[in-house]
């Protein structure tokens, strides 16, 4: 997706609704603004995973979730994870409040997303549009911001519980940990240490939080690192690969690669290397 700042001239500042931006950041950098956004800002991650903090309190921000902003309330964001890549768009405009009271969508709303993909889909309508910004354009990026709004606001019904996120905080150093150490021999008395928890209330807690366990957890990001690994080093052995991430066993590294990715370390690394 095509990032794209439009300057807007006084006529497309009479419609409705227009774009100021939208795109495509692949390292997210952390962002404080003590004044808030000047347009109204929406954001969800692509990868990885961060942090959003509004009024005092954080809120984690990964792969199903998305923030909304009104302009002027305050945040700040950064990643937590390795890489942070996130989608944003924003926009104004004479409508905009009214339109966003009449759908209930607050100042603030943060949400579970239940059509990222759609929403994706809009937001590349609007960029690749945006490449070629003219008035006429301009009145069609509308429209589908329009569209984009309307459907976020279905979004809406999947927000955030107290519940989900008290837990996501306190598993997060359990995440953090097995991010720094995934190639090493990581048992579950060691996950729950970190935490203050027995190893049996960490499962539990892990398992009504991410419907995974922690050791199901562990072989998806070894696998997500293998992977990054057979893509940036083509010529890397399978074997070096399987100790690198953690495995002890290529046979069951093959095996939970297949498992989990459809094909095989050597498929992938065919199709990807």
């Amino acid at each position: 997706m095509k990032t794209c700042f439009i300057v807007n001239t006084s006529l497309e500042k009479g419609l409705p609704i227009y774009l100021k931006s939208v795109g495509f950041n692949r390292y997210q950098e952390h962002i404080v603004r003590k004044n808030g956004h000047p347009d109204y800002h929406y954001l969800h991650t692509a990868q990885g995973r961060g942090v959003l903090i509004v009024d005092g309190k954080e809120y984690i921000v990964d792969e199903s979730v998305a923030f909304f902003l009104w302009p002027g309330v305050p945040h700040e964001y950064y990643a937590i994870s390795s890489e942070w890549s996130t989608l944003w768009l924003t926009f104004n405009g004479p409508a905009c409040e009214m339109i966003l009271k009449t759908m209930g969508i607050k100042p603030f709303e943060i949400f579970k997303l239940s059509s990222k993909q759609y929403l994706e889909g809009i937001l590349e309508a609007i960029s690749n549009k945006a490449s070629f910004y003219n008035y006429i354009v301009s009145i069609e990026c509308s429209q589908l911001i329009y569209s984009f709004i309307l459907h976020m606001a279905l979004n809406l019904q999947n927000k955030i519980e107290r519940n989900f996120e008290s837990n996501y905080l306190k598993l997060l150093p359990i995440l953090k940990y097995i991010e720094e150490n995934y190639s090493k021999n990581i048992t579950l008395d060691e996950l729950s240490k970190q935490i203050g928890l027995s190893p049996q209330h960490l499962c539990s807690v892990f398992k009504k939080t991410f419907q995974t366990t922690p050791y199901e957890y562990l072989i998806r990001i070894r696998i997500q690192k293998a992977k990054e690994l057979l893509i940036k080093n083509p010529m890397i052995q399978i074997k070096e690969v399987c100790y690198e991430v953690g495995f002890k066993n290529p046979s069951y590294f093959c095996y939970m690669f297949k498992k989990l990715e459809g094909i095989t370390p050597m498929q992938f690394k065919r199709l990807f290397g």
